[in-house]
């Protein structure tokens, strides 16, 4: 009789627990960058931080997930001096307000992406990565998490000083003189994230996802870029995980295609100043 009740119990237990498991909700994400390791030239390195931190949110449930940028405070521009001047040009930095809807049944991704003054609809199948998972677990945002690494080819954006390579910012009337410049180019790249069993939900950041539970932080490049969540909680705006509809809309190959003639415009001096770069996998 002691030996039911014990393993009645325990069954109890488990039921409990699976049942505790979340299934839908919000986690809030604070992403780092490290400006320095995109950023060679000396001098541009000692007029901005370090690192360049900014909020992010999913909204989630079985079915869907909805990343997307939490806007930011208006605030100086980290590349901006003196005023926003640095030798008689005035330089900015932004960082698009993309949105990653994820179709989890239909396996597809719609991206809205702002670039060049214009708005992308990027719509495509998802390509499942290939994870390798360890046994090594840490605490994010009172959750426990494992350990799973994967590699991805990412965009690498390298800004230095005057010379060859594409208009990375700037708006003075289209003269580049001496402006900084960068050269993006494909690189194979390192990701390591945690995710966590305490919630069900296959989904993450940006286009992270395909593992038995909810990415909570992502490091890209070695601390490239580290986005860790902050806040994981079961309320959420149910009316805004909507599937975003506007912009020119285009598959992941057509967008690079499209990206990559519009840097050779820039390069041959094409009128695009204040270019807005985004950091993340494609």
């Amino acid at each position: 009789m002691k030996k039911i009740s014990i393993a009645l119990f325990i069954g109890l237990f488990a039921f409990v627990a699976a049942n505790a498991q979340m299934k839908e909700g919000k986690i809030v994400y604070e992403r780092k960058i490290n400006m320095w390791k995109m950023i060679t030239d000396p001098e541009m390195r000692t007029r901005i931080p370090e690192f360049r931190t900014s909020e992010f949110e999913l909204l989630f449930n079985d079915q869907a997930s909805l990343f997307r940028n939490v806007p930011e405070d208006e605030a100086p521009d980290p590349f901006a001096n003196n005023g926003g001047e640095r030798g008689g040009r005035a330089f900015t930095f932004r960082m698009p307000e993309t949105t990653t809807y994820t179709d989890i049944n239909a396996q597809m991704q719609y991206e809205s992406r702002p670039m060049f003054e214009k708005t992308f609809l990027v719509v495509d199948s998802l390509s499942p990565l290939k994870w390798k998972i360890s046994e090594e677990t840490k605490t994010i945002a009172k959750h426990v998490c494992k350990k799973a690494t994967t590699m991805i080819t990412a965009q690498n954006v390298r800004i230095g000083g005057g010379g060859g390579g594409a208009r990375a910012m700037g708006r003075n009337n289209g003269d580049t003189t001496n402006r900084p410049t960068a050269a993006i180019t494909p690189k194979e790249t390192e990701v390591v994230v945690w995710y966590t069993e305490d919630i069900i939900a296959s989904v993450g950041p940006d286009n992270y996802f395909g593992l038995p539970g909810a990415i909570l932080e992502v490091d890209m490049d070695n601390g490239a870029t580290v986005t860790t969540a902050t806040e994981v909680t079961a309320k959420y705006p149910k009316k805004e995980l909507v599937q975003p509809t506007k912009g020119d809309k285009m598959n992941k190959a057509q967008f690079q295609d499209t990206m990559k003639k519009l840097m050779e415009d820039m390069q041959r001096g094409g009128g695009m100043g204040g270019m807005r770069i985004r950091m993340g996998n494609n």
